[in-house]
């Protein structure tokens, strides 16, 4: 049987039942990383004592109610302004953007304006010299 009950797989499992129960029986660790219980730490791969996880387990619920709800409305806080910076930024891109469209249209604007002045005769005038 391998050393470790954590690298067991279905078949060694099944070949070797009875070894596994009496090594689980009363469990007085169980694995961090898989949650596998055994008598002995040598056993598990991230061994912890049993009564440690059971004392976790209860203060946990406590800390997470009371802070939790703090911790979520923060949360809640920081990602809308998150996004209200982020849409505020994306506004004054997009002004930016529309603003120097704008003085383009303007300058095209002006352009066209002034060959609409030109009088006739210049423009005749100008086309029999090229």
């Amino acid at each position: 049987m391998v050393k470790r009950l954590c690298k067991l797989n279905r078949h060694d499992i099944r070949t070797s039942m009875g070894e596994i129960q009496q090594l689980v029986m009363q469990p007085s660790y169980i694995c961090g990383a898989c949650a596998r219980s055994a008598v002995d730490k040598s056993l598990l791969c991230k061994p912890q004592s049993l009564q440690i996880a059971k004392n976790d387990r209860l203060t946990q619920p406590l800390l997470s109610t009371t802070l939790g709800s703090q911790t979520s409305v923060s949360v809640l806080t920081k990602k809308t302004l998150k996004k209200q910076k982020k849409y505020q930024k994306k506004l004054a891109k997009v002004l930016k953007k529309q603003h120097k469209l704008m003085k383009k249209q303007q300058a095209l604007q002006g352009k066209f304006t002034e060959l609409k002045l030109l009088p006739l005769n210049d423009e005749i005038s100008l086309t029999q010299f090229h």
